[in-house]
């Protein structure tokens, strides 16, 4: 595969230079478009980690290097939904990279997808809630707007004061760019009401912080608690389970969710285990009636 000249750099010149430079063009392109920062930050996370994997960066990848990489990642635990976005994600760039006509070729034509797995929500149960509530700010208003709003990472760290009253939350901009509102919860709202104007979450010197920067001190905090296998997205599993086990109606889950397709809201119909259970054990079971009967 061979890659054109970018802003003077030829061949010749460091390889890794060259392939920094096309992902800042590349993450320039996606903020012109509109795309969301969540997805920007999570664009430029994979292809830094790709890049630095490669001798000479992204410019010169080849497919099985690019395979080897995924591969290994699978065998160091990673999730299957973790590869799969991760695999997206390369395969976005190479696309753009050949479009644009700063790639001659691309490594990741004919390369196989990985299969998003089926999404099973898997709620922070109660008691681990209890403990994360007794977290100390700005990871104390992250857990609750996750756990009683169903934000995102990345709606938490763009969630103001002013966004919310006592009756509705406004997210101006949540997954795929578009604005949502859900009802408030009387926790948040008392949680929040006498805050002043301004982010809700932030670092120690009232700066603003990225969904990154969330995701990575909540882990930190998370395992300091015991709780290894908490995560934030958790919270927002929880939120939605128990919409659903209580209402039972899956266009609400959809509306609180804000999910913009049904299909999306439908893992949430998967109920819990012990439902699960008690359902299973309601089966009648036939009185019998005599002896084997004759072949």
């Amino acid at each position: 595969m061979g890659v054109r000249m970018i802003t003077g750099l030829t061949q010749s010149d460091d390889y890794r230079r060259m392939s920094d430079e096309l992902i800042d063009l590349h993450l320039a392109a996606l903020e012109a478009a509109g795309r969301p920062p969540s997805t920007i930050e999570a664009r430029n996370d994979v292809l830094r980690r790709l890049s630095r994997r490669l001798d000479y960066g992204l410019v010169y990848a080849a497919r099985e290097q690019i395979e080897g990489w995924l591969a290994d990642l699978r065998q160091r635990g990673r999730a299957r939904a973790t590869i799969s976005i991760y695999a997206y994600h390369t395969r976005a760039f190479f696309d753009w990279a050949c479009v644009m006509g700063f790639l001659d070729g691309n490594p990741t034509g004919g390369m196989e997808k990985p299969k998003m797995p089926r999404g099973i929500p898997n709620p922070i149960t109660e008691a681990e809630l209890a403990v994360l509530l007794g977290l100390a700010e700005p990871l104390l208003t992250a857990v609750i707007l996750g756990a009683f709003e169903g934000q995102r990472r990345a709606e938490i760290v763009a969630c103001r004061r002013e966004h919310i009253t006592e009756d509705v939350v406004r997210i101006p901009r949540g997954k795929g760019g578009d604005a949502g509102a859900v009802p408030t919860h009387p926790f948040v709202w008392e949680h929040i009401r006498d805050r002043p104007a301004g982010l809700l979450v932030t670092d120690r010197r009232g700066q603003p912080v990225t969904a990154h920067w969330l995701g990575v001190h909540a882990r930190y905090a998370f395992d300091a608690l015991g709780l290894p296998d908490v995560h934030l997205h958790r919270l927002r599993d929880r939120y939605g389970t128990v919409i659903q086990e209580q209402y039972g109606d899956l266009r609400v889950t959809q509306e609180c969710l804000r999910h913009r397709s049904v299909s999306s809201t439908e893992k949430y119909t998967l109920v819990t285990s012990k439902r699960r259970a008690a359902a299973v054990a309601t089966l009648p079971v036939p009185t019998k009636t005599g002896g084997p009967a004759a072949l």
